[in-house]
């Protein structure tokens, strides 16, 4: 299960402490699926959340991604490079609508 995947990331990266890991049941992508969001979340005042999201980032404000195809492996690289180091896994992100394997899809070194 994705969510399992996510939480164990989480813990095994020591991200646990600073992250909300929340269910959401649709972004409108299902054919790109399973997709996770990782955002900002938004607060009030220090401590005091306001929305739900699933992670605090460190870094500049408004670092928010929506990933496709998502498994294990790719919920430990989102993890460690996103949710701990702040930067977006672009690589995980497919424009809407296209499938990898459409020949309109951007290609990749690797493919």
């Amino acid at each position: 299960m994705l969510h399992e995947a996510f939480r164990s990331a989480l813990e095994a990266n020591a991200a646990r402490a600073h992250t909300e890991l929340v269910w959401q049941s649709c972004f409108g992508r299902c054919t790109q699926g399973p997709n996770v969001l990782v955002r900002e979340l938004v607060t009030a005042e220090p401590g005091g959340l306001t929305s739900g999201g699933f992670a605090t980032l460190p870094g500049p404000r408004g670092v928010t991604a929506l990933y496709n195809r998502m498994d294990a492996a790719r919920a430990q690289r989102v993890v460690i490079e996103h949710v701990n180091g702040g930067q977006i896994v672009r690589d995980l992100i497919e424009r809407p609508g296209i499938h990898p394997n459409d020949p309109a899809a951007p290609r990749t070194k690797d493919s």
